[in-house]
């Protein structure tokens, strides 16, 4: 039995010895790749704009300063169709009424007014009505505006395009790298897209006077940038 037990410990140590510069001898996954990152960026002039307008209004009642608040909102709907924005370019984007309190020295906080709050989203597809539209919104009424923020209607191609950069730069870099060590590049063993992104661009701007003349806006340029990291063996 001891010798047994003797000859299994010999022969365990010897697989064990073996295998250990079999181990170590393994090859490295990754000592015959590239890897590099790259971004292409391209600026296009936008396709579309997008503003937000509405009315806010207090009254002593909440059924008065909502009534006001959809009045007005009603006018803002028709002068901006007027304009040339189609109904279904236009959506509510908020309605809130909420009550305005006073704090008196002596007693508990009591409503001394109500305040309702109509917001509209107006997608334009024409850029040149961006300035019309703002200007015909205040006129029926509109006291608060956000943007407008430009971007693309369709990001199709300019998407394409600056992917097409992006592997471009990762290329190079590996291809430098590789020169730099001595190495040429055989293939590419994965190309990982990280994202592409439309960097909308965001016009902040004071409400205009209805008594100014038309707004004068300039849309600028709408940045495209795509992001990609690539594999490549040599």
């Amino acid at each position: 039995m001891l010798r047994v037990l003797m000859f299994a410990g010999i022969v365990f140590a010897l697989v064990a010895a073996a295998g250990a510069p079999l181990q170590a001898q393994a090859p490295d996954a990754g000592r015959n790749q590239i890897i590099t990152t790259g971004m292409g960026r391209v600026d296009v002039p936008p396709t579309q704009a997008v503003v937000t307008v509405g009315v806010q209004v207090q009254r002593p009642t909440a059924a008065e300063a909502s009534q006001e608040a959809g009045r007005v909102t009603e006018q803002i709907l028709a002068r901006v169709t007027q304009a040339g924005i189609r109904r279904q370019d236009i959506r509510t984007s908020g309605v809130a009424l909420r009550p305005v309190f006073t704090q008196p020295r002596d007693g508990a906080p009591r409503i001394t007014a109500y305040q309702a709050v109509n917001t509209l989203t107006v997608t334009i597809n024409e850029l040149r009505l961006v300035g019309p539209v703002l200007d015909e919104a205040v006129r029926a009424g509109a006291n608060t505006i956000s943007g407008p923020s430009f971007g693309l209607r369709d990001p199709s191609d300019p998407r394409r395009e600056a992917l097409t950069l992006a592997v471009r730069e990762a290329r190079e870099k590996a291809e430098a790298i590789a020169r730099a060590a001595g190495l040429q590049i055989k293939g590419i063993e994965r190309i990982v897209e990280e994202g592409v992104d439309v960097q909308v661009r965001m016009l902040e701007r004071a409400i205009p006077s209805p008594a100014q003349g038309a707004t004068p806006i300039e849309p600028g340029t709408v940045g495209v940038v795509a992001r990609v990291t690539i594999v490549f063996t040599f």
